[in-house]
């Protein structure tokens, strides 16, 4: 985001290569994992059908109000990890009347989507009052007290957590109660 000034004033801070050079730094550590969520979210809101680089890189410019911007020097390594990972498998299909490249979720992909969202949305929920936030995380979801995967509160099948293996049944009966 940092990089996004267009303008400094005669005396702003961000002149000073000491400040940008440690938020740049930092910036870029917070980015790295958050960036690897985004790109996993954006491809599980498409499901089945798949979706192209092009269209990960303006679906997460537009849900994230052009905040979060990923240059596609970084998304398409990103993706080939991920690819690697087995957590995203793709194909190659017609789009718009241009061949493009379409990327899903693979099923571990959603088990290690599920776990890594529920430990970033129990982690950013633990800090919120460090950094005065408000944080609320839908009813819909169950997050276990072990590990922090996030598990459908709906999904009545799952008895024990798929990540560590916690019982979790007793949580659902305390949330539905």
């Amino acid at each position: 985001m940092i990089r996004r000034v267009k303008e400094y004033g005669e005396n702003a801070l961000i002149k000073s290569p000491e400040f940008r050079d440690y938020v740049e730094k930092f910036e870029s550590e917070i980015n790295r994992g958050i960036s690897t969520l985004c790109i996993l979210s954006i491809i599980k809101q498409v499901e089945v059908k798949g979706i192209h680089g092009y269209g990960i890189l303006k679906e997460l410019q537009e849900q994230t109000n052009d905040t979060l911007v990923i240059e596609e020097g970084t998304l398409y390594p990103l993706i080939r990890k991920l690819e690697k990972a087995s957590l995203l498998e793709s194909w190659k299909s017609e789009v718009d009347g241009r061949k493009r490249k379409l990327y899903r979720m693979t099923e571990n992909g959603e088990k290690i989507y599920n776990h890594l969202s529920g430990f970033y949305s129990k982690l950013t929920e633990a800090i919120s009052p460090l950094l005065d936030l408000k944080v609320h995380l839908e009813e819909k979801f169950i997050f276990c007290p072990n590990c922090a995967n996030r598990i459908r509160l709906d999904d009545k099948e799952i008895q024990f957590c798929e990540i560590c293996g916690y019982p979790i049944q007793e949580l659902r009966e305390r949330r539905t109660k």
